[in-house]
């Protein structure tokens, strides 16, 4: 029997965004397209710099189930990070996106020029040789274009700080894919956990990670990418994982928006102490006269541990403090 490459999300009863064709395609299948690529690659003198984070990603189908779950329409803005050999950016191109790529690697950009004269030439990709992280999101020339995804396979190291610089950003993108490591996507989607709630359904354990992401967006675990399809191998399993729906909507609530640094402090102290219950770590922030009327008021069971809230949990929590709600401009 033939291996399957990508291993289902049984967790996930929303439709997924992949092709059928994508989650059907062998193993054998893969290797096969890897060994004409590895040939077009040998001559390069550009190997995995480790410093960097880099794993190269050699799936001609992962590539493609990324490209199909951006939902690219023709002239669409993508920005891509770390393009490393342009196995990705060569898709995102074939599908019509014009193509911002930021290359933090000194030995990229002279390998990208090469291969991509032409695109380069008639401005369907554009090559900027940065830090993607020490990047001005809102005054940079390079994001003119009100709106704008994001598809990228990136360093492992740069997740967190590159979920909040563009997701607290005044200038978001729409919609965000991202190749991730495995058990970093399941928890931003959220876990299961043994309790289920009134209603017979699992709650999910929730952690500072994933209320971060959903606080700004919608994520969904599209599928799962073995370690195998990289070079060098890393030691972990990988994960594509999109973004929808990005926005700040969350902290508006009729006229009144929430502070979105003091919402992730009163988060962030929720999740402080992991085995003490949610109200006695929030004690360190608001008085606890305040907090028995709110958990009164919203009946929040009073053992309930902060793994255990939901986002909504959390947004009713922060507008019934009254400790940082502001009138809405």
């Amino acid at each position: 029997m033939k291996e399957i490459i990508y291993e289902e999300n049984t967790n996930d009863n929303t439709e997924e965004n992949t092709e059928e064709d994508i989650r059907e395609n062998s193993e054998e299948h893969i290797e096969e397209n890897n060994s004409d690529q590895n040939v077009r690659e040998s001559d390069s003198n550009f190997s995995a710099k480790k410093s960097l984070g880099q794993n190269f990603l050699h799936s001609p189908q992962a590539i493609s189930a990324m490209v199909f779950a951006t939902d690219i329409k023709k002239g669409d803005v993508i920005l891509e990070i770390g393009p490393g050999k342009g196995a990705l950016t060569v898709k995102l191109l074939e599908s019509g996106a014009k193509v911002i790529a930021f290359e933090k690697d000194d030995r990229a950009i002279p390998f990208l020029r090469k291969k991509f004269p032409d695109e380069i030439k008639k401005g369907d990709l554009t090559i900027v040789h940065e830090d993607i992280l020490k990047l001005d999101i809102e005054n940079n020339p390079y994001f003119k274009a009100s709106k704008y995804k994001i598809s990228a396979n990136i360093p492992y190291y740069i997740t967190g700080e590159l979920l909040r610089k563009f997701l607290e950003s005044n200038n978001q993108p729409e919609k965000m894919v991202l190749m991730l490591q495995k058990e970093v996507a399941r928890r931003i989607v959220g876990e299961e956990s043994k309790k289920t709630d009134k209603n017979g359904v699992k709650i999910k354990k929730e952690s500072i990670l994933s209320i971060s992401v959903k606080a700004y967006g919608t994520p969904k675990y599209i599928t799962t990418v073995s370690r195998k399809f990289f070079r060098p191998v890393p030691n972990v399993d990988s994960a594509i994982l999109a973004i929808n729906n990005i926005s700040k909507d969350f902290f508006y609530e009729k006229d009144m928006k929430i502070d979105e640094n003091k919402f992730f402090e009163v988060v962030k102290a929720g999740f402080a102490h992991k085995r003490k219950i949610v109200v006695k770590n929030l004690e360190e922030i608001i008085d606890k006269e305040t907090l028995k009327r709110v958990w009164i008021e919203l009946k929040i069971d009073t053992n309930v541990r902060a793994e255990e809230l939901s986002l909504s949990d959390w947004k009713n929590i922060a507008l019934n403090t009254n400790c940082f709600p502001q009138k809405s401009l």
